[in-house]
């Protein structure tokens, strides 16, 4: 029995492991499916691994793009999800305005040679101050004097007062951020590390609820990605 009980033990995590791969493929065929016949996502290719945007979250992101079309939109962090904000600016919406901020300059002139960018969009290299032993690893930079109708952000909740500041009325925060709590953190540590093995902190359910409506967010809507949001098994 001890020997079975070990190599169950052992298989366990290599089946959840499979799980999770054989999930993430599904939503890569809804993500392709969705897009295949769009007529402003050109250029299809994707690589959405080991970061913070998986297929499940830009299937998302396409679809509120494609029902919703804001005008003014703030990205934090350019990357895979990158690719479909700047072909929605050029291409669905060419009066929509974009601004893509991100820290790292290196990163900024290598990824953004394989973009499309509209006159309306600007990518801005904006220095981050790093923090130690709080809640995220950076905190944002944010434009002046400008509002926005939908902006994306991860692992952030520090900022929500500047996010909500420079929010239109009506407008939309795609917020990203693991639950302390979830699925994938039973039995580890509370310090939790992000793919590109950097500190930050997590929040549970309770405490992402009291930092919303402390910066009056009244009508907001939670989705569960399981096990986290970059490796969703089922929302």
């Amino acid at each position: 029995m001890k020997i079975i009980s070990k190599c169950i033990n052992k298989l366990c995590p290599k089946i959840n492991e499979n799980n999770i791969m054989l999930k993430e493929l599904l939503y890569a065929n809804y993500f392709h499916d969705c897009i295949k016949d769009s007529d402003w996502l050109t250029n299809q290719a994707f690589r959405p691994a080991k970061g913070a945007a998986n297929y499940s979250f830009l299937y998302l992101l396409f679809n509120i793009l494609e029902n919703y079309s804001p005008q003014n939109i703030l990205e934090f962090g350019l990357g895979q999800s990158s690719k479909i904000t700047t072909r929605y600016a050029k291409n669905k919406q060419p009066s929509a305005k974009l601004t893509i901020i991100d820290n790292n300059k290196n990163w900024i002139d290598v990824f953004s040679q394989g973009l499309e960018l509209s006159a309306n969009t600007k990518i801005e290299l904006k220095e981050t101050e790093t923090l130690e032993n709080k809640s995220l690893r950076y905190k944002l930079a944010f434009p002046e004097d400008e509002k926005f109708d939908f902006i994306i952000v991860k692992d952030n909740l520090e900022d929500l007062d500047k996010i909500k500041e420079i929010l239109n009325e009506n407008g939309t925060i795609l917020l990203l951020i693991n639950n302390k709590y979830g699925v994938s953190n039973f039995g580890k540590e509370r310090e939790y590390k992000n793919l590109y093995n950097e500190k930050i902190g997590l929040f549970n359910l309770k405490e992402i609820e009291n930092k919303l409506k402390e910066n009056n967010f009244i009508n907001y809507k939670m989705f569960y990605p399981l096990p986290n949001y970059y490796n969703t098994n089922i929302i």
